[in-house]
């Protein structure tokens, strides 16, 4: 760790800057990963849920999926995003 009380105030500043960078691409690399997840975990969810079903309860969801459809991430938001 860099001796702070021997900087400058302006390497004080660049070196605040440059932690404030790498937050920033360190949080939106925090966010894919929540993503990713989010998204991961629900297919796994949903899997033991079909699992679980009967014949005639997955024809029924596959037919409600068919002519309902499914509302696009785009209109639902993207998991794990706040």
């Amino acid at each position: 760790m860099p001796d702070y009380k021997n900087m400058t105030i302006e390497q004080l500043e660049r070196a605040n800057q440059e932690l404030m960078k790498r937050r920033q691409r360190i949080k939106g690399e925090q966010k894919q990963i929540a993503a990713e997840l989010d998204s991961r975990q629900a297919e796994i969810s949903a899997r033991k849920k079909v699992s679980s079903m009967s014949d005639s309860e997955k024809a029924a969801a596959a037919q409600i999926l068919k002519t309902e459809g499914i509302e696009s991430a785009e209109a639902v938001g993207s998991p794990g995003a706040s």
